[in-house]
């Protein structure tokens, strides 16, 4: 059975870098795609109780114009993608839980959502629906920022992922997910890992480690990563980085290693759950000019 693509749609101009991103991850998956679009449900009946538009009973105005933007978009995305895509229009009273409880219904591999542009004071996906998809589901989350706006309606092609590490296991994880992935021999690999910079060498010492050790340490651990790609026959370069701030360096890293996309865990190094969504992914979509898959490692 193909593995599904989930792309929540809500007719803004933003869906357009969302599907031409969602076709990209799906040929790469050997995926199919299912469009969704959420509208407000008039009586304000849970996801899981409100009938989808298109089937039993009359649908209202706006369902029904969302109806024919998702079946246009659909209609364009198909040939781009060439793979199997399918839609529909659910009526629900809370977005994101609706998306979750269908990402859930369909087992998706995947859900690819386009975030908005930050307004003044706006952290740009705390809070959205976005957000809430990346914090709230087990699976992973493509998030397609402002800074991708050049794919939209326009074939894309991943060949070329940027994957941050670190000594935690969550990170490795990583990349045993990407390599699961049908086409994976396909991709380019770009793994990076930003180690404290000199002023901190005072904090490796109280570790027992002296700053080269540290940077050492991590070049070992990125080779031996490498060694696994390159056995299955992928191009792969390591990339280790003294910095403060790992957020801008990942960002920056996009432009000077001409990747495609960013695979970065939600759970980092000493055990701190979810710590990307607070601090450097946030920055990263923000500032990204690529699409950036997060995931949530099970254990």
């Amino acid at each position: 059975m193909a593995a599904t693509i989930l792309v929540p749609l809500d007719g803004t101009d933003k869906d357009d870098r969302a599907l031409a991103i969602a076709a990209a991850f799906a040929r790469l998956a050997d995926g199919a795609l299912h469009l969704i679009r959420v509208c407000e449900a008039p009586d304000g009946r849970p996801a899981a109780e409100a009938p989808a538009s298109g089937h039993d009973g009359a649908a209202r105005p706006d369902e029904d114009a969302a109806e024919r933007s998702i079946r246009a978009a659909a209609d364009w995305l198909a040939p781009i993608a060439h793979r199997p895509v399918t839609w529909e229009v659910v009526p629900a009273p809370d977005v994101a839980e609706a998306l979750l409880h269908r990402a859930a219904e369909l087992d998706a591999a995947l859900v690819v959502v386009a975030t908005r542009a930050p307004r003044p004071l706006d952290r740009a996906i705390r809070g959205s629906v976005a957000d809430r998809l990346a914090r709230e589901g087990p699976r992973p989350v493509v998030l397609v920022p402002p800074g991708a706006e050049h794919a939209a309606g326009k074939r894309v092609e991943l060949r070329r992922a940027l994957v941050p590490l670190d000594e935690s296991a969550a990170a490795r994880d990583m990349v045993d997910h990407l390599l699961a992935l049908p086409r994976a021999g396909d991709l380019e690999w770009v793994l990076l890992e930003v180690v404290p910079p000199p002023h901190a060498a005072l904090v490796d010492a109280l570790r027992g480690e002296t700053r080269h050790a540290v940077a050492e340490r991590a070049e070992r651990r990125l080779e031996a990563v490498a060694e696994r790609l390159r056995a299955r026959g992928a191009t792969v370069d390591v990339r280790v980085v003294e910095a403060d701030v790992p957020a801008a360096i990942i960002s920056g890293a996009v432009r000077q290693e001409l990747v495609d996309f960013i695979a970065i865990s939600t759970r980092g190094a000493r055990g701190l759950e979810r710590w990307v969504l607070g601090s450097v992914a946030e920055s990263v979509v923000r500032t990204a000019e690529v699409p950036v898959l997060l995931r949530t490692p099970t254990r």
